[in-house]
């Protein structure tokens, strides 16, 4: 005798994890919390120890930089950090950085 299938509406948890996410407007706080680890791992140690603080508003990250010439290096590659975060991210998130 052959088993019937159910019919049901099957879908990947990963495809339903992100539709709740995406619903329920989590995906800013979730991509702030892995920025802070992209950070580190994109800028190394040294930058993360005159970092002070890092949030995203708006698709806008602002950083807080306690080292004034820091501050100056960043300025300059603006462009090319918001393409390595958000390559890094797997997602076209960040559009502006903030340099306070």
């Amino acid at each position: 005798m052959k088993k019937r299938r159910k019919h049901t509406n099957e879908e990947k948890l990963s495809d339903t994890i992100g539709s709740f996410i995406n619903n329920n407007r989590m995906k800013p706080r979730l991509h702030e919390i892995s920025i802070n680890k992209v950070w580190k791992e994109l800028m190394g140690e040294m930058v993360d120890r005159y970092t002070s603080s890092i949030k995203v508003s708006n698709n806008k990250l602002i950083l807080v930089i306690t080292s004034g010439p820091l501050k100056h290096e960043l300025a300059y590659g603006k462009d090319k950090l918001i393409e390595k975060i958000n390559q890094k991210m797997g997602d076209d998130f960040i559009k502006e950085i903030l340099i306070r």
